[in-house]
């Protein structure tokens, strides 16, 4: 017995070892390995059967199916056929032992593929779970109230009612959206949360939250943008922004003879955008409206002080 699986786990690493590389073409493997072709079947039926995507290409051939590879799985072809030879063995020992083969085998097979997509977090942004967390994440679930206490500075603390909404993280920050007693969106510094109690208090899901989510660009959104801000774009820059909305709520209000735009912003805080400003004002015009441009202004007569000394 454990010589006929020893030939049978050889024979799968060479056939594994071919259907990686290309295709198997049972003559030729009978040949080469000095067995019937009807031998050479019943093992690609096997790898088959262990749930590997084998298809018949024409008569007496026999490929994976395209994209798969073994590579992907992070296995070398010795580890799948003892895998395959396994449910010879296992096969007499009753239907537990061959549910937890098929079990692993779904697991090898479905094992993640390497990401080709990288995200960068910054330093220090991971999600930690902890008690606190815990309560939130509750109270979301359940659309419940949850009592906080907050460090509001390092000399007081405050105590918070609060709607909580969702979980998010904005330039390597973890804060907590949620909705106050007053009806208002307001946001906290996970690491300011000092404790949590679910309060088991029911509230009405709030259905416009992942709008406003998805029309943000920083932490300093909110639920009203009643503050337009519009300027002018050069020609040479206009497809940036004809392709692509930088500012939330982008919008093109008028195209000149020589390819200049007018664009407008809506925003609920100036603080939205005012990164985004500083970054294409060396290209753009401020039209309006007079106190953000005032607000800009400001910002670049102080640090143009600071670069002075």
């Amino acid at each position: 017995m454990q010589l006929k699986n020893l030939k049978k786990l050889n024979r799968l690493l060479y056939l594994l070892n071919i259907l990686d590389g290309g295709e198997i073409r049972v003559q030729r493997e009978a040949r080469e390995l000095d067995v019937t072709e009807r031998t050479i079947q019943r093992d690609i039926n096997d790898i088959d059967a262990g749930g590997f995507p084998v298809y018949k290409a024409a008569p007496g051939v026999y490929k994976f199916t395209e994209g798969f590879s073994l590579k992907k799985m992070n296995l070398t072809q010795a580890e799948v056929s003892l895998l395959l030879v396994m449910q010879d063995v296992i096969s007499p020992l009753g239907k537990p032992f061959q549910n937890s083969l098929a079990s692993l085998r779904q697991k090898v097979l479905n094992a993640p593929e390497e990401s080709p997509f990288y995200i960068k977090m910054p330093a220090g942004s991971k999600y930690e779970e902890t008690k606190i967390t815990r309560v939130l994440e509750q109270g979301i679930r359940t659309h419940t109230e949850v009592l906080m206490s907050l460090a509001a500075d390092t000399s007081r603390k405050l105590t918070y009612e609060l709607k909580p909404l969702k979980i998010m993280n904005y330039d390597g920050f973890w804060y907590l959206l949620g909705i106050n007693a007053y009806k208002e969106v307001r946001k906290f510094r996970l690491d300011r949360i000092l404790d949590a109690i679910n309060t088991d208090k029911p509230f009405k899901e709030t259905k416009n939250i992942q709008k406003i989510l998805q029309e943000s660009q920083n932490i300093w959104f909110g639920e009203k943008r009643d503050k337009k801000v519009s300027f002018w774009v050069p020609a040479e820059f206009a497809p940036y922004f004809e392709k692509k909305a930088y500012f939330p709520l982008q919008k093109i209000l008028k195209k000149q003879k020589n390819g200049d735009i007018l664009v407008e912003t809506r925003v609920s805080n100036y603080r939205e955008i005012i990164p985004l400003t500083l970054s294409w004002l060396e290209h753009i015009t401020l039209v309006g409206p007079a106190d953000f441009k005032e607000i800009i202004c400001q910002i670049l007569e102080q640090a143009a002080k600071r670069m002075r000394g």
